[in-house]
């Protein structure tokens, strides 16, 4: 009775743990810094109420719980109103995303760059649960999330901070638990009669207990072997980084057992737990024939099976640990105690067999009984139940407001601004926001990029202070999310790579001259002002050098001395706006080439037939190349009907070929293919 510990009725804790196959309560209360056990109850459920860790049948279970209370409240002489319960791992929704992010290369990167990388990460874990949830409008909970690896560029690294990429990723393991598991599991509470006081995650209620505070900060493996399913909780700093389920646990290994002697479910179990410590097994079959058979036999039975589940819980607690072996691993539940597994998760996950350890109720520290001991592992979850409800003292879930709404969140480890934004509907894009779309083209076959405009990231407030994603939370906690503004996406224009905007006048032997500008998109040519998209290719075609100006006006730098403005300059100098550029023969050809510019100089006039039409050109140059011919035409360059093809003389011809007296040209649109890039160009 209650009367024989000194303790208030409010001081009671009774904890359920509602298996797939059974109900087991736990009486106890907190002395000093010990849990004090003073009852247990178990009841196999009717029938299949429960499966994979989801009530299916709320009225069944209610049955299993109401007979585990009805019990305990006989043995301590009380009514029992309170419940602390637990949802279970196998419920948990774990996905695996992996994300990328374009960067600037010349930039380092920072840790908002990071931390959004992440959250693009459970974004699209989110999706992914939707999706498997048929985009129905069911609420959740994110229980927690963890980087397996990061990409600097395409190389896995360990940490990105201070580096610079083209691009970044992150494979992100994000962790739900959809807000339907809890809700069942509170209308069966409601149907006994009971009150919740406390709900948590099974992996954490087994942590508490099984893995002392002083050891969380090593990264450990925790695995709980039940009937039909394995859950496999991470710690790492402290707190739980990662959750996974392999559907595969104790029973497959009892079928063997069942399928070889033909026994019944409990006797198969029996001779399972058996094979540890004795040589010779005897039982009786379905049939009431008596056997008797050697644990070396038994154990070649199962060894398959013990081999497979031992193989799948190593690959996953590698995979959840960001594939690597974790410190040590803890085993718990009932499957933990098949003869010979540990040794093979150590094995294959390839560290010391020491380190894979099974705990039980004995094992257990500050945790006393006052009635008979609890010994094996199966007892580890409820327990754990029990100690998580003292330590949160009512705080499963807590409430804060976001904007003045209020938001609840389980209180499963440290919570951040970050998890009450999530919960509040909030993403990457409006709690970091978004760097609008870059633009990747061509330029004279150089690859270019423009970057988008950065964002502007949200102002967050705790409490009228200003804070970070990353700053933790409290129950009362008043927060204010300004959303982020997103960049603006890259613009571009064909006249922001020409160097001069306006075609530069210069002097070239006395003579004035234009120096031209041809601007070529995607093969049609095009004003300056057309503005650039993604996977275009662009041609300028400007003279900037001394031999650019050669190569346009067909004079031979051959024996040549070359001015600019009175200076000696060598052909690669960039000509300016303005300039007076002088060629000079050396020596005894210098009187003989200016007497040849000067006679140029005066054939100002030519006639040449355009299309079968005479078109005379009697602009003021002394020498016409084919981009020229338009300005004496009617040819609309400017709304392309193909591909523009250039002939002079019946050959293809390029824009800048020279034009002489009575030269042949033909100027038309091909529209046989106009995503073809023009020819000769």
């Amino acid at each position: 009775m209650i009367s024989n510990y000194n303790i208030k009725e409010d001081e009671l804790v009774f904890s359920l743990d509602i298996g797939t196959r059974t109900v087991m309560g736990i009486l106890g209360f907190q002395k000093n810094t010990d849990f004090v056990v003073i009852a247990t109850a178990t009841v196999e459920h009717e029938s299949r109420a429960m499966i994979d860790g989801q009530v299916h049948d709320i009225s069944k279970v209610a049955n299993a719980v109401l007979k585990v209370k009805n019990s305990l409240e006989k043995k301590v002489g009380i009514e029992l109103k309170e419940v602390a319960i637990a949802a279970a791992g196998r419920v948990l929704k774990t996905y695996l995303t992996k994300v990328w992010q374009d960067l600037d290369e010349e930039k380092e990167i920072q840790k908002d760059t990071i931390k959004g990388l992440e959250l693009k990460g459970i974004d699209d874990a989110q999706l992914k649960l939707k999706e498997d949830l048929n985009n129905a409008d069911i609420e959740y909970f994110c229980v927690g999330y963890s980087v397996v690896n990061y990409y600097l560029n395409d190389y896995i690294i360990t940490n990105l901070e201070g580096h610079k990429a083209k691009k970044i990723g992150a494979d992100v393991l994000a962790t739900f638990l959809p807000k339907i598991v809890v809700d069942s599991l509170y209308a069966v509470m409601e149907k006994v009669g009971l009150e919740v006081a406390n709900l948590t995650l099974e992996p954490i209620a087994a942590i508490n207990v099984a893995i002392p505070e002083n050891l969380r900060l090593l990264n450990l493996a925790l695995v709980d072997i039940g009937a039909g399913t394995s859950d496999i909780a991470i710690t790492r700093e402290g707190t739980v980084i990662g959750y996974g389920m392999i559907p595969i646990a104790g029973d497959e290994i009892t079928e063997k057992i069942i399928h070889k002697y033909l026994v019944d479910f409990q006797t198969a179990e029996k001779i399972k737990f058996q094979t540890e410590n004795k040589k010779e097994i005897s039982f009786l079959d379905i049939l009431g024939l008596p056997h008797t058979v050697s644990c070396d036999e038994v154990l070649e039975i199962i060894e398959p099976a013990v081999n497979r589940l031992a193989e799948e819980i190593s690959t996953k607690i590698y995979a959840v640990n960001g594939n690597k072996p974790p410190n040590a691993v803890f085993c718990v539940g009932g499957g933990s105690q098949t003869y010979g597994l540990t040794e093979k998760i150590a094995d294959n996950l390839k560290i010391p067999r020491e380190r894979v350890a099974v705990r039980g109720g004995k094992s257990l520290i500050n945790v006393v009984y006052e009635c008979e001991p609890l010994e094996y592992p199966d007892v580890i979850t409820p327990i754990g139940i029990c100690v998580t409800s003292i330590i949160q003292k009512g705080y499963d879930f807590i409430e804060v407001k976001v904007n003045k709404e209020v938001v609840k969140l389980l209180n499963t480890k440290k919570l951040t601004l970050m998890d009450a934004g999530l919960q509040k509907g909030f993403d990457h894009t409006n709690l970091l926001g978004r760097k609008g779309d870059s633009i990747i083209f061509r330029l004279n076959r150089q690859r270019k990029k423009v970057w988008g405009e950065s964002a502007i990231p949200a102002e967050l407030y705790i409490n009228g202070k200003e804070a970070s994603l990353d700053t933790l939370i409290h129950s009362g906690d008043d927060i204010l999310i300004q959303a982020a503004v997103n960049g603006n996406k890259a613009i571009a224009f064909i006249k922001d790579y020409i160097s001069e905007i306006n075609p530069k006048q210069v002097k070239v032997n006395e003579m004035d001259m234009e120096l031209p500008v041809t601007c070529i998109l995607n093969g049609q040519v095009v004003d300056k002002d057309t503005q650039i998209h993604n996977d275009d290719e662009v041609e300028i075609l400007e003279v900037d050098t001394i031999r650019d100006l050669a190569k346009y006006a067909d004079i031979s730098l051959e024996n040549k001395i070359i001015f600019a403005n009175d200076v000696e300059v060598d052909a690669a100098y960039i000509i300016k706006d303005g300039d007076r550029i002088e060629f000079e023969v050396e020596k005894e050809d210098r009187a003989f080439f200016l007497d040849a510019i000067k006679n140029e100089n005066t054939k100002n006039t030519i006639r040449v037939k355009v299309n079968n039409e005479d078109v005379v050109m009697n602009g003021n140059k002394k020498e016409y190349i084919f981009v020229d011919v338009f300005n004496f035409i009617d040819f609309d360059l400017k709304n392309p009907q193909g591909n523009v093809v250039l002939k002079l003389n019946g050959r293809r011809a390029a824009f800048t070929d020279v034009i002489n007296q009575g030269d042949n040209i033909d100027i038309y649109w091909d529209k046989t293919n106009k995503s073809n890039r023009m020819e000769n160009i």
